[in-house]
């Protein structure tokens, strides 16, 4: 029988619950952590969520910390890939910065200089033909704190995804990438319901709504 009377106390400040502070710079590995439709650009699979009321699309991607004083601690984060605010060519903000993302991700991971264009680089790059391929991805990266709003609490978030080019990049020593622990979902779009357009933290940015 469920006894709620009874549930230990959380007083005394469990880590878990602090945010991890800003410019903090990790190692994380990023697991697709689920969505409900297919963008045929970014490969096969139902990673992606979307809006009910504006055309934003993302990718939700959870890393886990490895080593460090956060070890093992989680930050969830939205890659936003569409939205209705276009630049001057009637090209969508989010798409140009959601690509740019996804590719500082692949160049972390491999440790590629995004100045790098030699043969071995962009083979490299080439070898990620769907963001399937960023599940189990080692990156390094440097952590914000986003301020939340609508109710709901900060969080912390990916402020730079750092590559070889930067002094504080940390390599990962190794590159995972298509974990096998990841099963994309077999339910048909029709049969799934639109997601608000919405962050985990409540917080979606201008150029993707």
């Amino acid at each position: 029988m469920l006894d709620l009377n009874n549930v230990p106390s959380m007083d005394g400040g469990d880590r878990d619950f602090e945010l991890i502070p800003d410019g903090t710079v990790v190692n994380a590995i990023i697991k697709l952590s689920g969505g409900t439709i297919e963008i045929p650009e970014y490969g096969a699979g139902r990673y992606f969520k979307e809006s009910m009321t504006t055309t934003a699309k993302w990718l939700p991607i959870e890393l886990t910390i490895v080593g460090g004083a956060f070890d093992k601690r989680k930050v969830w984060q939205n890659i936003f890939v569409d939205g209705d605010a276009k630049d001057e060519n009637g090209i969508s903000k989010a798409r140009k910065i959601g690509l740019n993302t996804i590719k500082q991700m692949v160049d972390s991971g491999f440790g590629i200089s995004p100045k790098d264009e030699s043969e071995d680089a962009r083979a490299k790059r080439a070898s990620v033909q769907g963001v399937h391929m960023l599940n189990g991805m080692n990156i390094s990266c440097t952590l914000g704190i986003e301020k939340g709003r609508d109710g709901y609490p900060d969080r912390n978030k990916i402020k730079t995804v750092l590559t070889p080019d930067s002094p504080n990049y940390i390599s990962s020593g190794n590159v995972v990438t298509g974990s096998a622990t990841l099963t994309p979902s077999t339910q048909s779009p029709q049969a799934s319901a639109p997601q608000q357009n919405t962050t985990a933290g409540g917080v979606t940015p201008s150029w993707a709504q």
